[in-house]
């Protein structure tokens, strides 16, 4: 009646294998989600298909960023992300698309239109280059000399 059956010390082990496999697995499952860049998308495609002078910024939860042409990518502890947009954009990466995207006249930062057209081919880059994400993802449609772009930074 009160004989051990030898199957049980079996499944007991096993029981404890499957535990510890499972707290292994949830011990490296990220903390939080990966960056928004379904949003972060969405607010680029909206400026650069809007009409010239369209503005719009939003928070950005991401410690990188990448921007190649048509494709974004946000990078954060909790993983990756890229997103395709609708319209080629351009990142500000100097300070002077910086200074545009920021609200100044393309007029009073650059000498001529083709200065500007030549700044925006210089900083369109066809590989992915990772960069400090900023704390707020700033679009701006610009079009001056015929030149229309969408500066994203």
């Amino acid at each position: 009646m009160f004989d051990t059956n030898v199957d049980t010390a079996y499944v007991w082990v096993a029981v404890g294998a499957v535990s510890v496999a499972v707290l292994g697995v949830v011990t490296q499952l990220p903390t939080s989600a990966p960056p928004d860049g379904a949003a972060a998308a969405v607010m680029i495609d909206e400026v650069a298909t809007g009409p010239p002078g369209s503005v719009a910024a939003r928070e950005l939860h991401a410690s990188e960023w990448s921007l190649t042409g048509r494709q974004l990518g946000l990078r954060s502890e909790s993983g990756t992300v890229h997103e395709t947009l609708l319209c080629p954009v351009v990142p500000a990466v100097d300070t002077s698309l910086t200074a545009v995207l920021d609200g100044k006249r393309p007029s009073a930062v650059f000498g001529s239109p083709d200065e500007f057209r030549q700044a925006t081919e210089n900083a369109t880059v066809d590989r992915e280059q990772w960069r400090p994400a900023p704390e707020r993802l700033t679009a701006r449609r610009v079009t001056w000399g015929g030149v229309d772009v969408t500066l994203v930074g």
